[in-house]
């Protein structure tokens, strides 16, 4: 397909994202990208369709936006970035995007090529100093593909295969340098348009035979345990999870994401060493560290089975958790598949099958009750316990509400109903909660965002930029930064690893303390935003309460809630 002579590969490109569905390009740009800057003016003065590009003072905000855009919307998102200085401030949210299998476009422009002959030739000093030998390698073990444009190569090409190897199970980031000077060529056949096609390959169907195996296990079994991990990302698992547990009693714990709905009869929560132990079949649905082994492990002649996109994990480097029987496929149907393999074998057992569940019914109501009387405990307990935020949580968001998690609120203690009402990460990389918020908040129009975070990942966050960005586009979110004073997850991690040390003894610790905290609720003001401290836990509720009001008339806010340590 020929393209006008005057139509540069800056303008072929944007046309492209939006021909493959992208409407959101959330952008930290640089002098590498003046020629898409002018293809969207343009564009837009001639009238034709561009994704929607929104400017993102910080990188980090930027990626966390498209993983909170993905996992409310369920379409990718671009990422637009400066050369290698904005790719480095990628990484953290590149690594996240990949442990949580996040379809992302990132493009980062290219310090150009030449010194002189052409209008995008270098023109100040830094662009000396920005060239790499090898731009890619910073994130390579990090994404699914990479590569740099070159000239007169077709643009349509290219950007359909970046988002369809993104799409394609084990979904994940994508990265694309683009030259300047490469980008204001004109005149280059940018390849046949998109078919109109969803992008990516469809998932593959688990095979029949090693389904028959499993549910002959599951039916043989007398107490069969699913340990699920992220499996509600799959469309249809989290339904399907729960009718399959329901229809044959079948125990399931889920990891900190949703997988199954909070009020499910056979959903017990969090996994427990005398369950694992007490399984003789064990389901491991889409989860890449079930357990940790040097808590618990699975009975001596428990058998395993691992049913996810990509059973062995393959970006892994080491993973040794047993397995009998791997099966390699999309969990929805899987589980679809199990529950009509499992109806005609259970017929005949309808005892064994009752009798479970009486005892599941058991497990699950002393679960309750000891949630029950941790949440009484830290009714008029101060500091205020994350466990009672989650409490007031309940009583006060709408029910379609999202919340997103980053060292927050805890999430065996939120009433979880459908897949998307609660976000988290897998990597670790500090500073995605309060991106992934506004990421949410685009995707989910007028459903409540709440985020929740502690406060050393708030200021990993990027805060300022944050609030910028919510104010700037019109994200109103309500922000919970959960203030300890300390990282938390470091001193726990010293506490484990040295229960009778001298430091276990101490209130204070090196590299641990974040006192005297700053007054986080003022950052928010600085950005027309609403701050507010709450210490008082009779004041909890009226404060969140509160916030919703405003963020309901625009306004984006944020609590300075000051909390104690984690107790569960």
């Amino acid at each position: 397909m020929a393209t006008d002579k005057d139509t540069t590969v800056a303008e072929s490109y944007i046309t492209a994202l939006h021909a493959c569905g992208i409407t959101h390009v959330f952008s930290n740009g640089g002098t590498d990208f003046a020629p898409l800057i002018e293809g969207i003016v343009k564009m837009r003065s001639r009238g034709q369709p561009t994704p929607d590009f929104i400017t993102v003072p910080h990188e980090n905000v930027a990626t966390a936006m498209a993983q909170g855009f993905w996992k409310v919307a369920g379409r990718p998102a671009a990422v637009m970035v400066h050369v290698n200085v904005g790719t480095a401030n990628t990484i953290c949210g590149v690594m996240n995007a990949q442990r949580d299998n996040t379809p992302m476009l990132l493009a980062a422009g290219r310090t150009p090529l030449t010194e002189q002959g052409h209008a995008g030739s270098r023109d100040i000093g830094i662009h000396w100093a920005q060239e790499q030998a090898d731009q890619g390698a910073m994130l390579r073990q990090n994404v699914k593909w990479d590569y740099e444009l070159r000239h007169g190569q077709p643009i349509n090409t290219l950007v359909t295969r970046a988002l369809d190897i993104a799409m394609s199970e084990p979904k994940g980031p994508v990265y694309l340098t683009l030259p300047r000077e490469a980008l204001g060529d004109s005149g280059i056949d940018p390849g046949p348009m998109p078919r109109g096609r969803p992008t990516g390959s469809a998932a593959a169907a688990p095979a029949v035979a090693a389904l028959e195996q499993a549910a002959d296990m599951i039916a043989k079994a007398q107490f069969p345990l699913i340990v699920a991990g992220r499996s509600g990302n799959s469309p249809g698992a989290f339904d399907a999870l729960g009718l399959l547990a329901l229809e044959h009693a079948i125990a399931v714990t889920s990891g900190p994401q949703p997988n199954i709905a909070s009020d499910n009869p056979m959903n017990l929560g969090a996994l427990t060493k005398p369950l694992l132990e007490a399984a003789d079949v064990i389901v491991v649905l889409e989860s890449p560290v079930p357990w940790l082994p040097r808590v618990m492990q699975p009975g001596a002649n428990a058998k395993v089975i691992h049913i996810a996109h990509d059973p062995l994990y393959q970006t892994y480097p080491m993973r040794g958790f047993p397995s009998d029987l791997g099966i390699a496929g999309d969990p929805g149907a899987a589980l679809v598949m199990l529950r009509e393999m499992l109806k005609t074998r259970q017929r005949g057992h309808e005892s064994v099958v009752e009798a479970r569940r009486a005892r599941l019914l058991d497990l699950r109501q002393k679960g309750v009750d000891a949630r029950k009387a941790m949440i009484e405990k830290m009714i008029s307990t101060a500091p205020i316990s994350p466990i009672l935020v989650a409490h007031a949580l309940n009583q006060v968001r709408a029910k379609d509400s999202i919340v997103v998690e980053e060292l927050g609120v805890p999430y065996f203690f939120l009433d979880i109903a459908r897949p998307d009402a609660f976000i988290t990460g897998s990597s670790g990389a500090l500073g995605m909660g309060l991106g992934q918020a506004l990421g949410a908040k685009a995707a989910a129009g007028n459903r409540q965002v709440i985020c929740t975070v502690g406060d050393g990942s708030y200021m990993f966050g990027v805060p300022l930029a944050a609030n910028y960005v919510g104010r700037a586009e019109k994200l109103p979110t309500l922000t919970m930064v959960f203030n300890n004073s300390q990282w938390y997850a470091v001193r726990r991690a010293t506490m484990s690893m040295y229960p009778d040390g001298v430091a276990a003894k101490q209130n204070s610790l090196p590299i641990v303390d974040l006192a005297p905290s700053p007054d986080f609720e003022k950052v928010a003001e600085s950005c027309g935003g609403y701050g507010e401290r709450v210490e008082d836990p009779a004041k909890l509720i009226p404060a969140i309460e509160r916030a919703l009001r405003k963020v309901e008339d625009g306004q984006q806010v944020t609590l300075n809630v000051i909390t104690g340590l984690r107790q569960y």
